[in-house]
């Protein structure tokens, strides 16, 4: 009884031991189904937000399951779609039956994947899908899934490149037709400079095929020193959008030494730099021609400088004589003048001084004329600007002093005036800078005689030193130079005589000025002209007051 009771307890134990274990087993199978079904919430979660429309299909293709994004995508339920053939999705029988024959070999496909084909929604609209599809087995059930893609935008884009694709080889067929018709050398780099298209041309320039220059860089068929200089200019294209430069090369075939004209023009793609097309041209005909009419021209030029160099020599006599012409008008009368009172002293022989004086105004008067027609030396020469001043104002005297009374550094002048009172030594033509001063004060007596009163009339000259130059200043009161004229007043042909003149002799003035490395201007002053001539003083000059 002792041993039956020991074995029930133990019964007991054993069957406390089993409980606890059963407990265990059964509270760890409700945690492994709570997991499975945690894990099937959150695979489901998966299937139905995937961007992938999902079809599972049974043996016969009948659909047994679909996921949330294959209802968004062809508008059926889920409870419309279950239970239907795949068929249904096809655009056709046709189609259908090509998928299962072709790509599924009747069902002995084990995955596929990139299939492209065309599928419809409920109500019928086709698009383009992208099908991916594996097989596999639950509980004994052969399934397969499919995922779906919509790739409409895709072959769409695609299709619009492959358009775009074709339009652009006919017109690339089209250009390069243009280009062969073209008989100068036509070619087209990329943004890396290499050619990428040219014209026959420009083939036969080089004597090779297309293909053999297409992708070639100017490396490869330029001599290294003509090819160092395209490639600099071809870097000029980044920041440049048009390029015309010559160069002198050597014909690949010929060997002939030629000078060619190259012109580029950039291409831009979305505002970046995308190439360019050029041009050249073989313009060494063009180029001899030029020199040669560049050397005519410098004949004709240096005929016409030395024409217009005697016509201005001529010009300057004609200008000089016709004031001598003008000067010996009166000069009988200055020359008489003297001559009478000297000739009265004489009978009287009272007043010597005032015989004196009379001799040696008719002196000055003849040593004046003797001066002005010396012929003209082509020479430079030292001499004193104030007494060439004095000659040049003595050759106007005779009609000056009908016309307004001169003065000279603010005393009136007089043939008696002596010529050695200032000293300004430059080295200068004697003869052309006297004729510069003739001219301008002949154009200031013109101007002033159209002033009626006599006593209203004013002109002075001054000659000073500044700067190391001698400044020979002419000033009037006559009004002034028309303002319009002014700005070209040295320029020939430009004249403000109404009725006389042809507008050269300031031209000829300042010419005359120029060749003596000095400097003339004009400017209206105070209601009048002003004419400043500068010419530089002779070196180691004696300056006496």
């Amino acid at each position: 009884m002792k041993n039956l009771l020991s074995k029930i307890r133990d019964l007991e134990q054993e069957i406390t031991v089993f409980k606890n274990q059963n407990r265990r087993i059964l509270e760890c199978a409700v945690a492994e189904k709570k997991e499975l079904e945690r894990l099937a919430q959150k695979a489901k979660l998966y299937f139905n937000n995937s961007d992938l429309a999902y079809i599972v299909l049974d043996e016969k293709h009948c659909i047994v399951d679909v996921n949330e994004t294959f209802t968004d995508l062809f508008a059926y339920t889920k409870e419309d779609i279950l239970g239907l053939h795949v068929s249904t999705l096809f655009t056709s029988q046709k189609l259908y039956e090509k998928w299962w024959r072709i790509h599924l070999n009747e069902g002995m496909f084990e995955r596929v994947s990139n299939l492209e084909y065309r599928l419809r929604t409920k109500e019928c609209t086709a698009f383009w899908a992208e099908l991916f599809g594996k097989k596999f087995t639950d509980e004994a059930e052969q399934l397969s899934i499919w995922s779906v893609r919509d790739i409409s935008l895709r072959v769409k884009s695609r299709n619009t490149i492959a358009k775009l694709n074709l339009k652009y080889q006919k017109q690339l067929r089209d250009i390069e037709t243009i280009l062969d018709i073209i008989p100068v050398p036509v070619f087209i780099k990329d943004r890396y400079f290499r050619y990428i298209g040219c014209s026959r041309a420009f083939c036969a320039y080089f004597g090779l095929k297309k293909e053999d220059i297409l992708g070639k860089t100017a490396f490869e068929l330029y001599p290294i020193e003509i090819a160092n200089r395209l490639s600099q200019k071809d870097q000029e294209m980044f920041t440049c959008n048009l390029q015309v430069y010559k160069i002198t090369t050597t014909v690949p075939l010929s060997k002939q030494k030629v000078t060619l004209e190259i012109q580029k023009k950039r291409m831009m793609r979305n505002d970046v730099f995308d190439g360019f097309v050029g041009v050249f041209i073989d313009i060494t005909e063009v180029e001899k021609q030029e020199i040669y009419l560049q050397n005519r021209i410098h004949e004709e030029v240096d005929k016409n400088l030395k024409i217009q160099k005697s016509y201005q020599e001529e010009m300057v006599r004609n200008a000089k004589f016709s004031a001598i012409s003008q000067m010996a008008a009166g000069i009988t009368h200055e020359i008489n003048t003297p001559l009478t009172y000297v000739k009265g002293n004489f009978e009287m022989l009272k007043d010597s001084q005032s015989i004196q004086e009379g001799i040696e105004r008719i002196e000055s008067i003849i040593e004046t004329m003797r001066e002005v027609s010396q012929k003209s030396r082509e020479q430079k020469e030292k001499v004193n600007l104030y007494e060439l001043l004095c000659t040049s104002l003595s050759l106007s005297y005779n009609r000056s002093k009908q016309i307004v009374a001169i003065r000279m550094n603010d005393k009136i002048f007089d043939l008696s005036l002596s010529k050695s009172e200032y000293h300004f030594t430059c080295n200068v033509q004697k003869q052309r800078i006297e004729q510069v001063f003739v001219i301008i004060l002949n154009n200031a007596l013109d101007e002033l005689v159209k002033i009626e009163s006599f006593e209203k009339r004013a002109l002075h000259v001054k000659i000073f030193e500044e700067d190391q130059t001698v400044v020979v200043r002419f000033c009037d009161n006559a009004g002034g130079i028309d303002a319009a004229i002014l700005p070209r007043i040295f320029e020939p042909f430009e004249s403000t005589k109404e009725s006389s003149g042809i507008g050269i002799g300031l031209n000829i003035v300042q010419q005359i000025i120029t060749q003596h490395a000095g400097k003339i201007i004009a400017y209206n002053e105070n209601d009048g002209a002003v004419f400043e001539v500068r010419l530089p003083l002779a070196k180691e000059s004696i300056h006496v007051l």
